[in-house]
């Protein structure tokens, strides 16, 4: 089996479960109490409270519009990934609750606990923000989407010339103040939602992909730089620098390796110079040879 397939056998695998974990949070937290947080899935969730319509069938129909208006409107290809990602988390979200029903589950620990006080709504909120969240930034971390409001920030973009980033953002918003007509009060669980979700998808995306730069200062530099070579396998930059003090020409070397590689970077300048002088500075993101290919 070659590397290809292999990898591309772990990222559907890992976007069956991240699409399967956000139908969790889905059905057992948002569908409940009607939380609705933007996407297709809050618009869905507002229709099947007002009329009953399947969720996950909604999500399948409203994301084939929303992907033939992306390839009509926008002339947009679709990766075999996001398509796959998004009939599997409408699969998983009917499956769910109709067969499982498991949005019955909390209200039912609920009723049988009425001797606590708590805002299951508020609760429900946090904790379906955070699962769903979770749920997608591993589908956002393997290279896919679940399809979804952004085509339309993207329509917006082209034809009314809004950023994509408020065109997203106006979407969102109105499907969010939707659920005013269910219960005036459940917009503002929405957005606590999408904050949450938001920062739980920024965590994985950036926690699982993360890297960092160093910046070595050390005498010993050429024996450092043949070390990262042989041990990490990792590409060295020279940055040609000038000491303050003493006014001598240094030589700064500049890597950047991912965040396992940390201590064993660490270890082997320790071992050359223990007196090297090393900043290490956060990455959002690192793309190139031995990261991530651009897309």
């Amino acid at each position: 089996m070659n590397d290809n397939l292999k990898k591309t056998i772990v990222d559907y695998v890992i976007i069956s479960i991240g699409t399967l974990i956000t139908a969790i949070g889905i059905v057992l937290f948002f569908v409940p109490y009607n939380i609705v947080a933007g996407g297709v899935s809050g618009l869905a969730i507002v229709l099947n409270s007002l009329f009953g319509w399947w969720i996950g069938l909604q999500m399948l129909v409203f994301n084939v519009i929303l992907f033939a208006l992306g390839f009509w409107l926008l002339g947009l290809g679709f990766g075999m990934k996001s398509i796959f990602s998004a009939i599997t988390l409408s699969v998983f979200t009917d499956v769910l609750q109709q067969f499982f029903e498991m949005d019955q589950m909390i209200p039912n620990l609920i009723a049988q606990s009425q001797s606590y006080n708590i805002d299951i709504i508020l609760m429900s909120a946090v904790y379906g923000g955070v699962i769903s969240g979770f749920g997608m930034g591993l589908v956002i971390w393997r290279g896919a989407t679940t399809g979804g409001t952004d085509i339309l920030a993207m329509i917006f973009n082209k034809y009314f010339s809004v950023s994509v980033g408020t065109g997203l953002l106006i979407s969102d918003s109105l499907i969010t103040a939707s659920s005013i007509f269910i219960n005036p009060i459940l917009p503002m669980y929405g957005i606590i939602t999408i904050f949450i979700a938001a920062k739980t998808i920024d965590g994985i995306v950036n926690g699982l992909s993360s890297s960092k730069t160093f910046l070595i200062i050390s005498e010993y530099h050429d024996k450092i730089k043949e070390s990262i070579f042989n041990d990490l396998d990792r590409g060295i930059t020279y940055i040609k620098g000038v000491g303050g003090y003493t006014k001598k020409d240094k030589d700064i070397l500049m890597v950047t390796i991912t965040r396992s590689e940390i201590g064993r970077l660490k270890s082997l300048i320790k071992e050359i110079d223990s007196n090297a002088f090393i900043i290490v500075l956060p990455n959002s993101e690192a793309i190139g040879y031995g990261f991530k290919k651009i897309t």
